[in-house]
């Protein structure tokens, strides 16, 4: 197996976990939504989703990706708030 080989092994047992703990998050994610609906409560946190992306950047241990975990969170918030919006319209 070529070098490069074994690092496309390692980038797809890692997008394995994701693919599980991102399933895992909307699950989650809508869960927020149904209590955001009985609760007339808005989808959108705007001081809540910098404090998440502030928690997320401090834990990063090599602070060279700091601007990638940030987009990374902040698209993920993206999907996130479309998901709660649909199951809310429905």
């Amino acid at each position: 197996m070529s070098e490069l080989e074994q690092y496309r092994q390692e980038i797809d047992a890692i997008d394995q976990d994701l693919t599980r703990l991102f399933e895992a998050r909307l699950k989650t994610v809508l869960k927020v939504g149904d209590y955001k609906k009985a609760h007339d409560v808005p989808v959108l946190d705007a001081s809540r989703e910098q404090k998440v992306i502030e928690k997320n950047v401090a834990r990063l241990k090599d602070k060279q990706f700091e601007e990638e975990l940030t987009k990374f969170f902040q698209s993920m918030m993206d999907i996130t708030k479309e998901t709660q919006t649909k199951m809310m319209d429905q």
